[in-house]
Protein backbone atom coordinates (compact mmCIF):
# COMPACT_ATOMS: atom_id res chain seq x y z
CA UNK A 1 0.00 0.00 0.00
CA UNK A 2 2.84 2.40 0.77
CA UNK A 3 4.20 1.82 -2.74
CA UNK A 4 0.87 2.84 -4.24
CA UNK A 5 0.70 5.97 -2.05
CA UNK A 6 4.22 7.04 -2.99
CA UNK A 7 3.56 6.36 -6.68
CA UNK A 8 0.33 8.38 -6.46
CA UNK A 9 2.18 11.42 -5.13
CA UNK A 10 4.68 11.18 -7.98
CA UNK A 11 2.05 10.50 -10.66
CA UNK A 12 0.50 13.90 -11.29
CA UNK A 13 -3.03 12.63 -10.58
CA UNK A 14 -5.06 15.06 -8.50
CA UNK A 15 -6.92 12.55 -6.34
CA UNK A 16 -6.25 9.04 -5.09
CA UNK A 17 -9.61 7.64 -6.21
CA UNK A 18 -9.00 8.48 -9.87
CA UNK A 19 -5.42 7.22 -9.68
CA UNK A 20 -6.44 3.97 -8.03
CA UNK A 21 -9.41 3.19 -10.27
CA UNK A 22 -8.04 4.43 -13.58
CA UNK A 23 -4.38 3.51 -13.24
CA UNK A 24 -3.64 0.99 -10.50
CA UNK A 25 -6.65 -1.27 -11.16
CA UNK A 26 -6.05 -1.14 -14.92
CA UNK A 27 -2.31 -1.34 -15.30
CA UNK A 28 -0.81 -2.63 -12.06
CA UNK A 29 -2.87 -5.73 -11.35
CA UNK A 30 0.09 -7.92 -12.34
CA UNK A 31 2.28 -6.12 -9.75
CA UNK A 32 -0.44 -6.12 -7.07
CA UNK A 33 -2.54 -9.27 -7.61
CA UNK A 34 -4.54 -8.90 -4.37
CA UNK A 35 -5.95 -5.40 -4.93
CA UNK A 36 -9.01 -4.48 -2.91
CA UNK A 37 -11.79 -2.06 -3.87
CA UNK A 38 -11.38 1.67 -3.38
CA UNK A 39 -13.59 1.82 -0.28
CA UNK A 40 -11.27 -0.59 1.50
CA UNK A 41 -8.21 1.32 0.31
CA UNK A 42 -9.60 4.49 1.86
CA UNK A 43 -9.88 2.73 5.25
CA UNK A 44 -6.39 1.21 4.98
CA UNK A 45 -4.90 4.62 4.12
CA UNK A 46 -5.35 5.93 7.66
CA UNK A 47 -2.83 3.42 9.04
CA UNK A 48 -0.52 3.69 6.07
CA UNK A 49 -0.14 7.45 6.37
CA UNK A 50 1.19 7.11 9.92
CA UNK A 51 3.77 4.56 8.75
CA UNK A 52 4.67 6.68 5.74
CA UNK A 53 5.27 9.74 7.93
CA UNK A 54 7.50 7.66 10.20
CA UNK A 55 9.46 6.33 7.21
CA UNK A 56 9.95 9.78 5.66
CA UNK A 57 11.04 11.25 9.00
CA UNK A 58 13.55 8.43 9.44
CA UNK A 59 14.83 8.94 5.89
CA UNK A 60 15.07 12.69 6.43
CA UNK A 61 17.16 12.14 9.56
CA UNK A 62 19.60 10.02 7.55
CA UNK A 63 19.90 12.69 4.86
CA UNK A 64 20.47 15.42 7.46
CA UNK A 65 23.28 13.42 9.01
CA UNK A 66 24.82 12.53 5.65
CA UNK A 67 24.32 8.79 6.06
CA UNK A 68 22.09 8.13 3.06
CA UNK A 69 23.83 6.00 0.49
Amino acid sequence: MMTIVIAFHQSGYRDLKTYYIHFVCRYLTNKFPKLVNYTRIFKIMQGVLVLLCYYLTHLSDKVDKGRLR
